[in-house]
C-alpha cells in the first residue's frame, strides 16, 4: 500500500512567484495595456507625458492588483492541494478500511458457511435426512437419526416394561401358587397348628387344629408301624423256623435231655419264646417289640 506523506506547511511562495511571471507575462493584460498605450503613442493620440503618466497608473494599479490576486490564488491553490492530499488520505485510510471490512466480512461468510455446514451436520444426526413439500414444510424423516432412534429406543423399552410387567405378574402368581402349594402340602402332611411364641429352643404352646383329619405324616407313620411288624414278623418267623429246624435235628439224633435245665430244654424254652414272640408280633406296634 502507498504511503502518502502531508507536510504542515503551506507551499505559498512557490506559487506566488509563478503567477506573478505568468501574470507579467507576453500574455498578461499588463502587457496588453503597455502595448496599447505605445501603439497610441505611436499613432499620435497621446504624447509622451500622458503615455509616462498612463504607463504609472497601469503599473501601479497592475501591481496591487497582481500581488493581491497572485496571493490569494496562491493561498486558494496552496490550500487546495493540502485539501486534496488529506482527501487522497482520507480515501487511502477509507479504502484500507474497506479492506478490513471485506475481510471481516469473508471471514464471516466462511464462520456462518461452516455454522450452517454444522447445523445441517448436527441435524441429519438428530433428525435424519428430511423430505420437505413445495412450501418447504418437512413431509417425512429418515429412521437415521439420533430423535429417530430414541424413539425406537423408547419403544422398546416400553415393549420390554410391559413384558416385565406381565413376567412380574406371572411371577406373583407363582409365588400365591407356591405359597398355597406350601400351605397344603403342610396342611395335608401335618395339619393345622397353633403356637405361643416363637424362640430359641422351639415354639411354645403349640395347638393342633385341624382335628380328626388324618394327616400324611399320621398315615406313614401308620406304615412305618405295619412296616415294623414285619420285619419283627419275620425276623421271630425265621428264629422260629431255625428253632424248629435245630430242634428237630436233636430230637432225630437222640443224644440231647430235654429235662428243664438241660440243653434240650432249654431249646425247647427258646423255641417257645421265639413262638410267642411271633404271635405278639401280628398285633399291637408296641407287642411287635423284641424282648430285650
Amino acid at each position: 500500500m502507498t504511503t502518502i506523506s502531508i507536510s504542515s506547511e503551506l507551499d505559498v511562495a512557490d506559487k506566488f512567484a509563478i503567477l506573478v511571471a505568468q501574470s507579467l507575462s507576453g500574455e498578461s493584460a499588463y502587457i496588453r495595456a503597455k502595448e496599447t498605450v505605445q501603439q497610441l503613442v505611436a499613432e499620435g493620440s497621446i504624447d509622451k507625458a500622458q503615455e509616462a503618466e498612463i504607463i504609472a497608473a497601469i503599473i501601479s494599479g497592475a501591481v496591487n492588483n497582481i500581488n493581491s490576486s497572485c496571493m490569494s490564488t496562491a493561498i486558494a491553490w496552496a490550500s487546495a492541494e493540502k485539501d486534496i492530499a488529506f482527501k487522497k488520505l482520507e480515501l487511502s485510510k477509507q479504502l484500507t478500511i474497506l479492506d478490513q471490512d471485506a475481510a471481516i466480512k469473508e471471514n464471516q461468510v466462511a464462520e456462518i458457511t461452516n455454522k450452517i455446514r454444522l447445523s445441517k451436520i448436527e441435524s441429519k444426526r438428530m433428525y435424519g435426512t428430511a423430505v420437505f413439500d413445495s412450501e418447504g414444510n418437512i413431509t417425512s424423516l429418515d429412521g437415521t437419526g439420533k430423535v429417530s432412534k430414541d424413539i425406537e429406543l423408547t419403544e422398546a423399552q416400553i415393549i420390554r416394561a410391559v413384558k416385565e410387567n406381565s413376567l412380574v405378574d406371572q411371577k406373583i402368581k407363582e409365588s400365591y401358587a407356591a405359597v398355597h402349594k406350601i400351605v397344603a402340602d403342610t396342611y395335608v402332611n401335618y395339619g393345622s397348628y397353633t403356637y405361643g411364641t416363637l424362640t430359641e429352643t422351639g415354639l411354645n404352646d403349640v395347638v393342633k387344629n385341624h382335628g380328626t383329619y388324618k394327616t400324611l405324616s399320621d398315615t406313614q407313620k401308620e406304615i412305618a408301624v405295619e412296616q415294623a411288624k414285619g420285619y419283627t414278623y419275620n425276623a421271630w418267623a425265621n428264629a422260629l423256623t431255625g428253632s424248629a429246624s435245630m430242634l428237630g435235628t436233636a430230637i432225630a439224633s437222640d443224644y440231647f435231655d430235654f429235662g428243664p435245665t438241660q440243653p434240650g430244654g432249654r431249646l425247647l424254652e427258646i423255641m417257645l419264646a421265639t413262638a410267642e414272640n411271633l404271635k405278639d408280633a401280628s398285633t399291637t406296634a408296641d407287642e411287635a417289640t423284641p424282648y430285650p
